[in-house]
C-alpha cells in the first residue's frame, strides 16, 4: 500500500460468459508462452463514493472502499495521468481502513481538502477476481474479474480482463507475447475508462 503509478490495459465484455472457460484459456495461453505465475482468487464488495454533484466522476477520479473476503478493508483513490495508446496510467493511493466513514473522509481530505462526499455509496460492485501474478520479475499481473454493478434493486453483470503493472512499462513491454490480441479474441473489447465511470453511466441510464 502507499502511492504508486498504475499502468494497465482494460478489456470488458457484457456477454454471458463462463468464467472457468476464460480462466482455462488464459492459463493455456500463458503456459504456451512459458509465462510462470502465481494464481490467486478472492471475492470483494467495492463501495464507491462521490460528491452530490459527482465531481470525482467528472474528473475521472475514483474513491473506493474494498471489503475483501479475507476480512481486510482497503481504501483507494485513483487520479488520471494519461491514456496513451490505450494504456491507462493513474496515480493510485491506498491504505488499510477500519471501515468507518470518518476514516474514509480523512483519507479523502488528504487529496481533496475542500470537498465533501456523501456518506452513502453511489455505486457497489460485487467482484470475483482471479489473478495471475507473473513470477518472471516483470511485476505484471493479469486478472479476470466477474462483476455485478449494483444499485438499489438493480444489477448488471459484466466481465473485465486487466493487464497491469506498477512499474514503468510501455505497451511493447506488456504485449511481448501478443496477449492483447488474444484477449480481444475472447469476445472482450478494449476500454479506456474505469469500472466506476462505466458503472455511473449505467446507473444514470436506469
Amino acid at each position: 500500500m502507499g502511492t504508486a503509478v498504475e499502468n494497465e490495459f482494460k478489456f470488458t465484455s457484457y456477454e454471458h460468459l463462463d468464467a472457468d472457460i476464460i480462466i482455462d484459456k488464459l492459463m493455456t495461453f500463458l503456459s504456451q508462452h512459458r509465462i510462470s505465475y502465481n494464481l490467486k482468487s478472492k471475492h470483494s464488495v467495492d463501495s464507491y463514493f462521490d460528491t452530490t454533484d459527482f465531481d470525482l466522476y467528472k474528473m475521472d477520479c475514483i474513491l473506493r472502499r474494498k471489503n475483501s473476503s479475507n476480512g481486510k478493508i482497503k481504501l483507494t483513490m485513483k487520479r488520471p495521468m494519461s491514456n496513451e495508446l490505450g494504456m491507462m496510467s493513474r496515480l493510485e493511493i491506498e491504505r488499510a481502513s477500519d471501515g468507518s466513514f470518518d476514516d474514509l473522509m480523512d483519507f479523502f481530505h488528504n487529496e481533496f481538502p475542500s470537498m465533501t462526499i456523501d456518506d452513502d455509496p453511489v455505486l457497489y460492485i460485487d467482484c470475483d477476481r482471479t489473478a495471475f501474478d507473473y513470477t518472471d520479475g516483470s511485476n505484471i499481473k493479469l486478472s479476470l474479474d466477474h462483476c455485478f454493478y449494483m444499485f438499489k434493486d438493480k444489477k448488471k453483470e459484466f466481465f473485465e480482463i486487466e493487464l497491469e503493472s506498477m512499474d514503468d512499462h510501455t505497451k511493447r513491454d506488456f504485449d511481448s507475447i501478443g496477449i492483447l490480441d488474444f484477449i480481444e479474441s475472447l469476445e472482450f473489447q478494449q476500454v479506456t475508462v474505469s469500472k466506476y465511470q462505466r458503472g455511473i453511466q449505467w446507473k444514470l441510464g436506469l
